[in-house]
């Protein structure tokens, strides 16, 4: 599990965020749950861009990289960065496609048990879905704007890399806005969602590498 976490985190690593110390724990979850599994329900597609940050404590300043973002229900997800360089996760069914900007390697999910489980970690952080694994325990949190899921390791060959995830949704339609993974280093990769479409035509194309 450890290397299946770091190779995630390298993935999709490439300002630093303050504590939030205006959440509160929420007082009903099953509620918020239950809105959540409305809109993944609802969810068919997701086409955004992001800023990601990673954050370094060996580093005066974090890395910045932006690009933008697609998904599909059920098992389609394209993440393309753009800046500083150029690099490509697409993940379709049992297929991954990953271009370093150089070039492209194809990967069988179903016979790589490894892929596989980055694969549902990924879709399942966006569709809210990972909220019901057993590999975590969850803990909801609430401010005026936002929901805050504090996701954390049960087992402990994650514990030893992942000390907590962070998922962070927007009260008015229950999206994910925010993405953070704390390493137990101390550092962190920080994913912001901007100019989101939901449920727009997405073609084929763009969850096919050739």
């Amino acid at each position: 599990m450890k290397t299946i976490t770091t190779l995630l985190i390298l993935t999709i690593s490439t300002t630093s965020f303050a504590q939030n110390s205006n959440f509160k724990k929420v007082t009903n979850p099953a509620a918020v749950i239950q809105k959540l599994n409305t809109t993944s329900k609802n969810t068919k597609t997701i086409d955004s861009d992001f800023k990601q940050f990673k954050h370094l404590d060996i580093l005066e300043n974090d890395i910045e990289s932006t690009g933008h973002f697609s998904f599909r229900a059920t098992d389609k997800v394209r993440w393309e960065y753009m800046q500083p360089y150029k690099y490509l996760i697409v993940m379709n069914g049992t297929n991954m496609w990953i271009n370093d900007g150089s070039k492209t390697k194809k990967y069988d999910t179903k016979s790589n048990q490894m892929f596989k489980e980055i694969n549902d970690l990924m879709v399942g952080m966006l569709q809210g879905k990972i909220l019901k694994s057993a590999e975590f325990t969850v803990d909801f949190f609430e401010n005026k704007n936002q929901i805050l899921a504090k996701l954390k390791p049960k087992s402990g060959e994650m514990q030893e890399f992942l000390s907590e995830m962070q998922l962070f949704f927007n009260k008015k339609d229950y999206t994910v806005e925010k993405i953070k993974m704390l390493e137990t280093s101390g550092d962190y990769t920080l994913i912001k969602f901007y100019n989101r479409k939901m449920n727009v035509e997405i073609p084929n194309s763009k969850f096919i590498v050739k």
